[in-house]
């Protein structure tokens, strides 16, 4: 069972009949179903503390049915922040570069969190970020802050460092990150959209694809 197919399974248990008005517990096969979906949440969500923190029913014939209907419904709330299909995959299927430094990773995961709790501008600002780290590891500028997103993206297409649809991903990618700035926004014209954050999002995965090869680096 796959993401997508486990959030519609959670939302059939909350709209199935858990248990009968009149009953006191639920019902033994809804909780088998219950226990069943939230092992599966916790094995494709490892990570997340809202969905490891719930419980599972030892007894499946004891369990109350306001105690399951309850819990059957913050499951499916849980897994609802994360919307399969969209933002979500594509931040899931970036790879970071094998020369990586260990803070990238911190933030990939803290990305990840971003993008699922809606939170757009902390998820450009953090493509942007990002993207500056791993050029400046190719780069051979050693002072304290670096030439910065920009210069760094004018030199890898002048230099023809990466392929025509990567060097337009991370023009965008400059401009998004600008947003950090008051007027930036609407001076630019950029507003904060889904499609902007995909657009981030699949220039740090263009990216990283161009960076697997450890070779690719500026001055070459």
């Amino acid at each position: 069972m796959d993401k997508s197919l486990l959030l519609n399974a959670c939302i059939a248990l909350t709209e199935s009949d858990l248990a009968r008005s009149s009953d006191t517990f639920a019902r033994a096969q809804a909780v088998r179903q219950f226990n069943a979906l939230l092992r599966r949440a916790q094995e494709l969500y490892p990570s997340r503390p809202d969905i490891i923190a719930i419980d599972w029913y030892p007894n499946e014939a004891a369990v109350y049915a306001r105690d399951l209907i309850d819990a059957a419904q913050r499951l499916r709330t849980a897994v609802e922040l994360y919307r399969p299909g969209s933002l979500n995959d594509v931040v899931d299927s970036i790879e970071l570069p094998p020369d990586s430094r260990e803070s990238l990773t911190a933030d990939l995961g803290e990305l990840r969190d971003a993008v699922a709790l809606n939170l757009k501008k902390t998820a450009l600002l953090l493509t942007g970020s990002m993207a500056e780290a791993m050029l400046l590891a190719r780069h051979p500028d050693q002072s304290e802050r670096g030439p910065g997103l920009l210069l760094l993206v004018e030199r890898a297409k002048k230099e023809r460092l990466f392929g025509r649809d990567t060097l337009r991903h991370l023009e965008s990618l400059n401009d998004y990150r600008d947003l950090i700035h008051t007027r930036a926004g609407p001076r630019n014209r950029i507003e904060l959209t889904d499609v902007r954050v995909q657009h981030a999002l699949q220039a740090l995965k263009l990216l990283c694809s161009e960076l697997t090869d450890t070779e690719v680096r500026y001055g070459q």
